[in-house]
């Protein structure tokens, strides 16, 4: 079953569309991080500025390299060893502005959550941003998520639910905790 709504998930990813999926952390909305008009309407879902930046989910080290400077062996080993920890890490020239913000890194977790770790491993990164309007409580369930977002949201894949904590986010290069 899972397969099928992986596959049709990231069908709708492919043609811009939005979806809310369950994560390690919290449930997530998400979409192609590399479609601009997708991005906007997540931002705009969330009343979010454009200028603070976004969360991509991979499966990989791998994965990540996609969008950020090369990383040393150590610190893939950093990246690696934690868990429920979103890593902002230099960018390079393919992170798009819209998921960069005004940042110079990129926010980017390895998921190994099952949802979201075959979401992002089909369709090769997402967005993944609290299932919530900026500052506001995040939603819990599939008829909190179709009561603030109605027909904006086009999939749902909403499995085990995660710790309902938002992901501890790190600088890579100072070690610095910032959530």
């Amino acid at each position: 079953m899972l397969a099928n709504q992986i596959s049709q998930a990231k069908t709708i990813i492919q043609h811009g569309g939005i979806i809310a999926y369950s994560t390690e952390t919290v449930l997530g909305l998400g979409c192609d991080p590399n479609n601009e008009q997708a991005v906007k309407k997540i931002l705009w879902l969330k009343s979010r500025a454009v200028t603070n930046g976004l969360i991509i989910l991979v499966d990989s080290i791998e994965s990540l390299k996609k969008y950020t400077k090369p990383l040393s062996r150590e610190q893939h080993t950093t990246i690696s060893s934690t868990k429920n920890t979103t890593w902002l890490i230099p960018a390079n020239s393919n992170a798009p502005y819209w998921i960069v913000g005004e940042h110079n890194n990129i926010a980017i977790r390895i998921t190994n959550h099952s949802t979201s770790k075959a979401l992002s491993c089909a369709a090769q990164g997402i967005v993944s941003t609290s299932a919530n309007i900026s500052s506001y409580k995040i939603l819990q369930d599939q008829t909190e998520i179709r009561d603030w977002f109605g027909p904006h949201v086009d999939y749902m894949i909403i499995g085990e639910s995660g710790s309902n904590t938002p992901s501890e986010i790190r600088n890579l290069l100072s070690g610095e905790k910032l959530r």
